[in-house]
């Protein structure tokens, strides 16, 4: 890295990083983009610390010399779309970054970190890694002071490789070459949890749940061993397209992929909020929302409610 880099992870993280778990070992080779705290503290003066959490939980507490990107505001609400390229050069110049950068990103839960990275990635960043485990593995203290960088330059060079939209998954259905991936619940696949309009799958859609990627109930990936195992019916050859609600769980297997080495992985940001949403595209095992029945538990609810209230409750 240049010396014109500022330090931003100072040396409490390098003694932090001795408190947190080891969740790294025997876990996935290859490009390195899944990293542990050992691994930041021996680089930590060489990268860029990304809480990619809300501001509010930002000032709460976060890793020392960590700036605060918060995912949310690099996407559209409430269907989560990605915004113009030229915008999220803005956004992420103002923040201080640009393409040429180390960037580690955590979060919180199992989801945001990798949206970012995904995000990041098609943006053209090749120096991004994941701090494995996030947040609620961190051992060491925690800062409240905020951090900030001087606005750069953040020049994209985005790679349509990595992204999908309707209509490049519309006009390749069921057609050689390419495997589209819904990385959701079993339930939201076969269309007895209904999420959208529609319930059910993209035709020819195959259903590896993302949670299968993580140790159980925590936010720690499997080793690679374990994951190589998940997907190892996947022709590496063809096109991988993965999926979810509204893209954020498609960006978890998105990034495990791509640390196992697939070459060709794209997200397909708009998902099944919009795909389930137009009755125009085609769809399997197709299941629509219970109106009336939700109006009957609302009913219900609120004849108890007021019935409490009359028992002065």
């Amino acid at each position: 890295m240049r010396g014109a880099f500022r330090i931003l992870v100072p040396a409490a993280v390098v003694i932090a990083s001795l408190l947190f778990l080891p969740v790294c070992a025997g876990a996935v080779a290859g490009p390195q983009f899944l990293v542990d705290a050992n691994w930041l503290g021996l680089h930590g003066g060489k990268v860029v610390v990304v809480d990619v959490r809300k501001s509010s939980e930002y000032a709460k507490g976060h890793l020392p010399g960590a700036i605060n990107i918060p995912v949310n505001s690099l996407q559209t609400s409430p269907d989560a779309i990605m915004f113009p390229v030229s915008r999220e050069e803005k956004i992420l110049g103002a923040d201080g970054l640009d393409i040429n950068r180390d960037v580690v990103l955590y979060g919180a839960g199992r989801e945001m970190a990798y949206l970012e990275f995904w995000m990041l990635d098609y943006l053209g960043m090749r120096r991004i890694h994941v701090l494995n485990g996030g947040i609620e593995q961190w051992r060491g203290q925690l800062a409240t002071g905020e951090t900030k960088l001087s606005p750069a330059v953040f020049k994209a060079r985005p790679d349509p490789a990595r992204y999908a939209t309707t209509a490049f998954v519309r006009g390749r259905l069921k057609k050689p070459g390419i495997i589209l991936l819904d990385v959701r619940t079993p339930g939201e696949y076969a269309g007895t949890d209904v999420r959208s309009l529609r319930g059910g799958h993209i035709p020819g859609a195959i259903n590896i749940n993302y949670a299968e990627n993580f140790q159980k109930n925590t936010t720690v990936l499997k080793p690679a061993s374990e994951l190589k195992k998940i997907y190892a019916k996947l022709d590496r050859g063809q096109q991988i397209v993965t999926y979810c609600q509204t893209g954020t769980r498609a960006a978890n297997t998105y990034f495990v992929l791509r640390e196992l080495g697939f070459p060709r992985v794209r997200v397909y940001d708009a998902s099944w909020i919009q795909w389930g949403s137009n009755p125009s595209l085609p769809a399997d095992d197709v299941s629509y929302f219970n109106f009336v029945s939700v109006l009957k538990s609302i009913k219900k609810l609120q004849a108890e409610i007021k019935a409490l209230k009359g028992q002065g409750k």
